[in-house]
């Protein structure tokens, strides 16, 4: 599913270099750039339902490669001797139970299905 709102979007929203790459290479627009052009399109009316649907898809993928990510930079916080009370304090959670929770929950993250997502853009 992610895959294929990956193509629809870079079909139906590529422009310029984009669409160069789309048509020579079969390179996707970035996720971020693809979700910008569809809430761009919805501000002026001419975004359909699909693309909707699409963005939305993109948007739960990139946040779990967030998620993910998180998840990576807790447990290599915590290997270089990092407690949880300064991780809770980085991040701005209330105390060291809080980050613990919220390392647990990213955790649970990682066991969801997840495709590689593309590099955002800025």
């Amino acid at each position: 599913m992610v895959d294929a709102s990956r193509r629809h979007l870079t079909q139906r929203y590529a422009s310029g270099v984009d669409l160069l790459l789309w048509e020579t290479e079969k390179r996707l627009v970035p996720e971020l750039d693809a979700i910008k052009a569809v809430t761009e399109a919805a501000a002026s009316g001419r975004a359909e339902g699909l693309d909707m649907g699409a963005a939305l898809v993109l948007v739960q993928a990139v946040r779990l490669g967030l998620d993910r990510l998180e998840c990576e930079l807790f447990d290599a916080a915590r290997a270089m001797g990092m407690r949880p009370e300064q991780i809770a304090a980085v991040l701005d959670l209330p105390d060291a139970a809080a980050a613990e929770k919220r390392h647990h929950w990213l955790e649970t993250r990682l066991a969801l299905p997840y495709g590689d997502v593309d590099t955002p853009s800025a």
